[in-house]
C-alpha cells in the first residue's frame, strides 16, 4: 500500500509538472489548448503550443532517461555518488560534440546559437568520448576495489583531464562567436530539440528504462555484495560494462540535442529510494517519474525566474545539485558509506 501511495504520488505530481508547464509562456493558454492546438490545430497558435509541448516532452524524457542511468550506475558500482554527471559522462560526451562541431564541421553557427547539420557525426563522437572516460573511471575505481573515494577521485581525475582537453580545443579554434556557441550549447537546455526530436528523445529515455528494469535482478544481487551476485549466476563485471555502455549512448544521444544536464541522476534515484525502498523493479520506474517531475519543475523555475529570459535548465538544476550533494555527504557521514 505504501509503495502504491508512493507511485500515485510521483505520477500525481509529474503530471500536475507537466500541464503547468505547457501553460507557462508569453501567451496565455491553457494546458488542453496547447495539447488541441499542438495536436490538432494550424498556424501561429499551433507553432506555439509545438514548441512548449516539444520542451515538456523534451524535459519528461531528459530527466527519466538520466534518474535511470543514475540509479543503475548506483547499483552496479555500489556507489551513491555515483551518476552519470558525477562520472563525467556528460562533460566528456560534450567535448565529443565540440571536436565534431569545431573540428569536423558538424554544425554551425547561427546567431550566435550551434545548429547541429550532422546529428549522427555529433552522437558518434559523443558516445564515443563519453564511453572512453566511464571506462577510464572505471579502471582507476577497478584498482582499489571500487569504493565511494576511489570512484570519487578517478572521476576528479577523468573530469579534469576531459575539461583541460575542452579548453585546449576552444583555445586552438579560436573563434570568439563559434567558442561562446558552444559554451553556451553546454549549459544544457530543453527548449533546444524540435517537435519531433523530442519525443525521439522520449523513446529514447522508455528504452533506457526498459534495459535497465530487465537488469532490476541482477542490481539487487549486485547492491548486496559481489560475492552473493556471482554464486547467483549475475557476472557483476559484465552487468558494470554492459550497464555503462548503455549509459554512456543514452547520455550521448541526451547531451547531442540538449546539452549537460546534470545533478538529476544523482538526486532522483534517491528521492525515489526514500518513497518506494531500495529494491531496483520499484526503484527503477520511481526514479524516472522523480527524474522527469525535477527537470520540469527546474524548466518551469527557469521560464518564470525573470521572463522573458529564460534560465537553462542545466543552470537550475545546479544549484539544487550542489545542495543535495551536501546534504547526501552529511548523510554518509551520520550513518556510513552505502
Amino acid at each position: 500500500m505504501r509503495v502504491l501511495a508512493s507511485y500515485l504520488l510521483l505520477v500525481g505530481v509529474l503530471a500536475a509538472l507537466f500541464l503547468y508547464s505547457l501553460s507557462v509562456g508569453a501567451y496565455s493558454y491553457g494546458p488542453l489548448d496547447v495539447l488541441k492546438a499542438a495536436l490538432w490545430g494550424s498556424g501561429p497558435e499551433a507553432l506555439v503550443a509545438k514548441m512548449r509541448l516539444a520542451r515538456a516532452v523534451a524535459s519528461v524524457a531528459v530527466g527519466a532517461a538520466l534518474a535511470v542511468a543514475g540509479a543503475a550506475l548506483q547499483a552496479v558500482l555500489r556507489n551513491p555518488l555515483a551518476s552519470p554527471f558525477t562520472l563525467g559522462i556528460p562533460q566528456a560526451a560534450a567535448l565529443g560534440v565540440a571536436v565534431a562541431v569545431m573540428v569536423a564541421g558538424a554544425g554551425t553557427v547561427t546567431r550566435g546559437l550551434l545548429d547541429i547539420s550532422n546529428p549522427y557525426l555529433v552522437v558518434g563522437l559523443a558516445f564515443l568520448s563519453a564511453l572512453l572516460n566511464g571506462l577510464l573511471v572505471l579502471f582507476l575505481a577497478s584498482l582499489t576495489g571500487f569504493s565511494v573515494a576511489s570512484v570519487v577521485l578517478a572521476m576528479v581525475v577523468v573530469s579534469s583531464v576531459y575539461q583541460a582537453a575542452l579548453a585546449l580545443l576552444q583555445y586552438l579554434y579560436l573563434n570568439d562567436i563559434q567558442t561562446a556557441a558552444v559554451v553556451f550549447w553546454t549549459f544544457g537546455d530543453v527548449g533546444r530539440p524540435g517537435y519531433w526530436e523530442s519525443f525521439m528523445l522520449l523513446a529514447v529515455a522508455a528504452a533506457s528504462a526498459l534495459y535497465f528494469l530487465a537488469n532490476s535482478a541482477g542490481y539487487n544481487l549486485v547492491a548486496v555484495g559481489e560475492e552473493v551476485a556471482k554464486t547467483s549466476g549475475v557476472d557483476p563485471a559484465r552487468l558494470r560494462l554492459t550497464t555503462l555502455v548503455a549509459v554512456t549512448l543514452a547520455v550521448a544521444v541526451l547531451v547531442s540535442f540538449t546539452g549537460v544536464i546534470g545533478f538529476v541522476g544523482l538526486a532522483a534515484p534517491h528521492i525515489a529510494r526514500l518513497l518506494v525502498g531500495g529494491n531496483h523493479t520499484r526503484l527503477i520506474p520511481a526514479s524516472a517519474a522523480a527524474g522527469a517531475a525535477l527537470v520540469l519543475g527546474a524548466d518551469i523555475v527557469g521560464r518564470l525566474a525573470k521572463p522573458p529570459v529564460i534560465i537553462p535548465v542545466g543552470i537550475t538544476l545546479s544549484f539544487v545539485g550542489a545542495a543535495f550533494i551536501l546534504a547526501l555527504l552529511f548523510r554518509l557521514r551520520r550513518y556510513g558509506e552505502y
